[in-house]
């Protein structure tokens, strides 16, 4: 299965319009306004890259209202990383309501390191190793922003090797 993070700037106030586009495409899997660097973001995933390049190039970038994309296709993730963040995800049921998307700069050939570090902060449930113009990308959910602000600045800002982060506060169902 190949998996990939689309980062989409769209005309101003059409983010519902672009979202709700999104979800109607069976490849995507979620699709979330932003508060932050971009308007959107949507992770999609098809059986192999060609399909999920296919899907992007095709039906993504031709829906009406978006400016551009940034795609951060990922790797492979481990079976250890996906345990710790279903066990985060299950501390986490029911206790938060704020979400967030944080993509990463990391120093070169740390990256997976700094994945398995955040792979133990408590309130991140997903993380991925990608390539593109970011080298990791991870979500966060808590029970407010701050909150979330508070595991950025406290602790996935403290790991060694981060060059820098983007956050993208989602923005709740309407």
């Amino acid at each position: 299965m190949s998996r990939a993070y689309v980062l989409i700037s769209c005309e101003p106030g059409s983010d519902d319009y672009v979202v709700s586009n999104l979800k109607a495409i069976s490849s995507v899997k979620n699709a979330y306004g932003t508060f932050g660097l971009y308007d959107v973001i949507a992770q999609i995933e098809a059986s192999n890259e060609a399909e999920l390049k296919n899907e992007l190039m095709t039906r993504i970038r031709k829906i009406d209202k978006i400016q551009g994309t940034i795609t951060l296709m990922a790797e492979e993730s481990t079976d250890d990383l996906a345990e710790s963040f279903a066990r985060n995800r299950e501390l986490q049921k029911g206790k938060s309501m704020a979400e967030a998307y944080i993509i990463i700069h990391t120093e070169k050939g740390n990256q997976c390191q700094i994945l398995c570090s955040i792979a133990k902060i408590p309130g991140v449930v997903e993380g991925d190793l990608v390539v593109g113009y970011y080298e990791v990308i991870c979500k966060v959910v808590a029970p407010t922003y701050n909150d979330i602000g508070d595991v950025i600045t406290k602790k996935i800002r403290k790991l060694a090797d981060i060059s820098s982060t983007v956050t993208l506060n989602v923005i709740p169902s309407r």
